[in-house]
């Protein structure tokens, strides 16, 4: 008895895996080491035929030296090696760890809205990277608009990194000083470091920021006291962004 019971529990739980659920994304291309766990299953799966139909609530995830590139239906993104991205519904996705570079497509009267545990940033038509660490996020933009605002709705202090033209010449000294550290470059750098290595100013308490292009909008984790910098793109995100990109062409 038990054991057709067993049998009958292993055939339904087949069952309901194999159920086909309406697909807003697909895994179209893969390098390395890419896996799926699809909704409800306990088991990720390897060896996907491409392109690959995702649903709500698959994870597509990436180890290191691997990546995944992703049509949705507003775009296409690639995943980053060491992140991992859920599929929310037709229109949003949420990276829950690593990096990823986002070209969503412009939509008359819709918006495309991506995710991370600590963000929601909200897209008409653009390219943008982001990145979601446990001590700090990052949204760079690198054409088009978006509007980044924080999951719990808490206000953030907003800092923005003076221009060169306004900066004292000691300043300037010390900026120059600061461009040639290599780990003022490091997307795995803690929040703090990153904020005493930009000559920021406090601007206002602010619910939501509208990144212009070329800039980089970086964030404090959800343990922290919110704040935010607003500051230019720096180089090891355009070389991410360039490396990424090339999956996009």
């Amino acid at each position: 008895m038990l054991f057709v019971s067993l049998l009958l529990m292993l055939v339904y739980t087949s069952f309901a895996f194999a159920v086909e659920c309406e697909s807003y994304a697909s895994l179209i291309r893969t390098e390395g080491k890419v896996q799926l766990v699809a909704l409800g299953s306990p088991f990720p799966k390897r060896n996907l035929d491409l392109p690959y139909a995702l649903c709500s609530g698959d994870r597509v995830q990436t180890v290191a030296e691997a990546q995944a590139l992703i049509s949705h239906s507003g775009g296409e993104l690639v995943l980053a090696e060491n992140s991992s991205l859920e599929m929310l519904d037709v229109d949003s996705l949420s990276l829950t760890e690593g990096t990823a570079l986002f070209r969503v497509t412009k939509r008359e009267g819709q918006r495309f809205v991506a995710k991370t545990p600590l963000v929601v940033i909200g897209v008409k038509g653009t390219e943008f990277l982001v990145s979601s660490q446990s001590s700090r996020n990052d949204v760079a933009l690198f054409k088009g608009e978006v509007e980044v605002e924080r999951q719990d709705g808490q206000e953030m202090a907003y800092y923005e990194s003076k221009p060169v033209s306004a900066m004292s010449f000691s300043e300037y000294q010390a900026f120059q000083q600061q461009s040639f550290n290599e780990y003022k470059n490091n997307l795995e750098q803690a929040f703090s470091d990153y904020k005493e290595q930009q000559l920021a100013e406090f601007k206002a308490y602010v619910s939501g920021v509208d990144l212009q292009a070329g800039r980089q909008l970086t964030l404090s984790g959800e343990n922290e006291k919110p704040e935010a910098i607003d500051a230019p793109i720096n180089k090891s995100v355009e070389k991410l962004q360039q490396q990424l990109n090339s999956w996009l062409e």
